[in-house]
């Protein structure tokens, strides 16, 4: 594919290449192949003044559809829409699960037997992709983040919060891919495992990228990558694949590896957790007790009442960093003030909190919508 074109037009206008890749993919035994529609979304696609987006995600899946046989279970590819989403960005919650079930729409059209959120950065653009699929469809939803050196996501989400928070929204398996070699990721299924109520999913890069006279290079071959697969496996994933630089060499070789062993059911049925975008708080035997800080409840706090009713949030900012610094583990919310418009209030006040601070949130409403516009706005698993 020559550099600067639209990958999916090309994609559409070579369907025969694409066919191959796909049937070669297959015969080196992979039980999964994922259609061609990483950035087949409405912003990106919009780059190349494509507007057409279902009947591109519905070409394209019904391309790798008829490529296999019906043996072989075909994914529709969901990636990033390049930007960040409220309350860590400028791309509205809504206007994201809108872009997504656009996409979600096309792929169901063409046929796909599931679907891959993959690649994400942003913890809050993974759940408004996981609430598209999940709105529009029961078919099963993969959802892997993307983790830099640190063992965090671009946002600042390590595994086993993000694993909480995916999980409770409903993905039917969680995991990580790209960014890093299967040395770098192993670490992080052996964090999430013992938290996972899921199936685990882990697809690395074939090493690390180097750049050799313009290209972009990875260096671990097939007979290098494929032993990580045991290691893998004994680590608690249940499904793998290879990311950037794998090929079908990679995947065979992966699948020779792998052919003996018995994967590791998820070892729970549920998890008492709550989480932000950047740390979680179990709430277990190895934790009884876990302080809730209820300064943000306006009941007797004129100033906050006065503050709340005119869109101001300094003190709420204030109480937030006072609670964490005298030990809270937890913040209580509520909005409740004669006369104000309490989805309005709590929308706002949630995306305040989820950058301001890093405590997991308790929504403390006695209305259902109130409580409602919470959960699907914050970028945590809240109490």
């Amino acid at each position: 594919m020559p550099p600067g074109v639209c990958p999916e037009s090309w994609i559409i206008e070579h369907a025969e290449t694409v066919r191959e890749i796909h049937l070669a993919y297959e015969r080196a035994g992979a039980d999964v192949i994922y259609a061609c529609t990483f950035g087949a979304n409405r912003l990106k696609l919009g780059e190349y003044g494509i507007e057409n987006v279902r009947e591109v995600n519905r070409t394209i899946a019904r391309l790798a559809r008829t490529a296999v046989g019906k043996q072989t279970f075909v994914a529709g590819d969901i990636g990033s829409t390049g930007r960040f989403v409220e309350p860590f960005g400028d791309l509205a919650f809504e206007e994201a699960v809108a872009i997504f079930k656009e996409q979600v729409l096309g792929l169901l059209e063409g046929g796909v037997d599931l679907f891959v959120i993959e690649t994400m950065m942003d913890i809050q653009e993974a759940r408004a992709a996981l609430i598209a699929v999940k709105e529009c469809s029961d078919r099963f939803a993969m959802v892997t983040m993307t983790y830099e050196q640190n063992g965090r996501t671009l946002g600042g989400t390590d595994p086993v919060t993000a694993l909480i928070i995916l999980q409770s929204l409903g993905a039917d398996a969680v995991g990580c891919n790209c960014s890093t070699g299967p040395d770098a990721m192993l670490p992080l299924i052996q964090a999430m495992k013992p938290h996972a109520s899921v199936p685990l999913a882990v697809k690395p890069n074939a090493g690390l990228p180097r750049l050799v006279d313009g290209k972009t290079i990875f260096e671990m071959s097939a007979a290098e990558f494929a032993p990580f697969g045991r290691r893998f496996a004994q680590a608690g994933a249940n499904l793998m694949g290879g990311c950037c630089g794998t090929t079908p060499a990679h995947i065979a070789a992966l699948r020779q590896a792998t052919a003996t062993l018995n994967p590791l059911a998820p070892l729970r049925k549920s998890i008492a957790a709550v989480g932000s975008s950047r740390r979680h708080e179990l709430l277990e035997m190895s934790k009884p007790l876990c302080i809730v800080g209820e300064r943000l409840n306006p009941t007797g706090k004129k100033a906050l009442q006065q503050e709340l009713l005119a869109g101001r949030m300094s003190l709420v900012r204030q109480f937030a960093r006072e609670q964490k610094q005298q030990g809270a583990d937890l913040l209580d919310v509520n909005v409740g003030v004669p006369g104000i418009d309490e989805v309005k209030a709590i929308r706002q006040i949630i995306g305040v909190l989820a950058t301001c601070s890093d405590l997991p949130l308790v929504i403390d409403s006695p209305k259902v919508e109130t409580i409602e516009a919470a959960l699907r706005l914050y970028p945590g698993r809240a109490l």
